[in-house]
């Protein structure tokens, strides 16, 4: 496959393809990698985009489309909505545009990653790292997501080193196509994990980090990551004086008697985490 590929059609480029005469050859500036950049395209007549020596042609369903969340993945074949679904898990995956000039997030099973009902993944993303007071040293990310908690992360100053651990190899092949996910893979600050975060930890010296984002799937997904057991090794591990950020959302708020960050908080207290408080969607604590 060339280089030139994958590249992605979202609802902001196709609005843009239809706004021009598409029945003449001209040239466009659109985004091809989901607004990480814009660059020169030459639009043939009869909707065939030219990239290099390659002339793909645009089917008309993909430009008659309202579809604003899905986005169109070629592989230098053919053009597939970027999602899948995986036997093996029972899962269905598919990749979500946001908006314009923004990463994109996930869906697993209906279950989005990201909080983007007033915001995007990035916007996210920053609101959770602020909820910590200091970002510095040695930093584990429990669960890689797209990459893009690791990848802010290693960008303070401080930081000397960013673990993140990733259990499912569907998650990661997403990673490994996705424009905003390339610098997991290229910042030598970040270590990806691939193995189950329980296991990884169990390996781990005690008070060995200083800081742990730990964002894990919804409790219906991943129950074990909720667990007073695993919150125990996570004390563990963290450096006295450490902080953790741990994400909760508010799953079946209507339903619950107590939320699951107040019940999160109670856990945590009772493990021994020290200065525990409600935050960003979630829960913060010190050991």
């Amino acid at each position: 496959m060339s280089a030139e590929f994958p590249i992605f059609l979202s609802h902001d480029t196709i609005k843009k393809l239809n706004a021009i005469d598409r029945s003449i050859s001209q040239t466009v500036v659109i985004s091809l990698d989901l607004g990480r950049s814009s660059r020169k395209i030459f639009f043939r007549e009869n909707d065939f985009l030219k990239i290099g020596h390659n002339l793909i042609p645009i089917p008309a369903d993909i430009l008659a489309s309202s579809d604003e969340r899905t986005i169109w993945k070629y592989n230098g074949k053919s053009w597939e909505k970027w999602e899948r679904f995986d036997e093996q898990s029972n899962r269905y995956y598919k990749m979500i545009f946001v908006r314009q000039g923004k990463p994109p997030t996930i869906e697993i099973s209906g279950i989005k990653m990201h909080v983007t009902k007033a915001g995007d993944p990035s916007q996210d993303t920053h609101r959770k790292l602020e909820s910590l007071r200091t970002i510095r040293g040695t930093v584990l990310d429990t669960s890689l997501g797209l990459g893009y908690t690791a990848i802010a992360a290693s960008g303070y100053p401080k930081v000397e080193r960013v673990y993140v651990c990733e259990r499912d190899p569907v998650i990661l092949e997403f990673c490994l196509e996705n424009p905003w996910s390339i610098a997991l893979f290229t910042t030598p600050r970040i270590q990806p994990i691939l193995i189950p975060v329980q296991e990884f930890i169990g390996t781990v010296p005690d008070s060995y980090f200083n800081v742990i984002i730990h964002d894990p799937p919804r409790f219906a997904l991943a129950p074990e990551v909720y667990a007073e057991s695993f919150y125990r090794n996570l004390f563990r591990i963290l450096k006295p004086g450490g902080e953790l950020y741990h994400y909760t959302g508010d799953p079946n708020r209507r339903t619950r008697r107590h939320s699951l960050a107040e019940k999160t908080a109670t856990l945590l207290s009772n493990t021994g985490f020290r200065h525990v408080r409600m935050v960003y969607a979630g829960v913060g604590a010190q050991r």
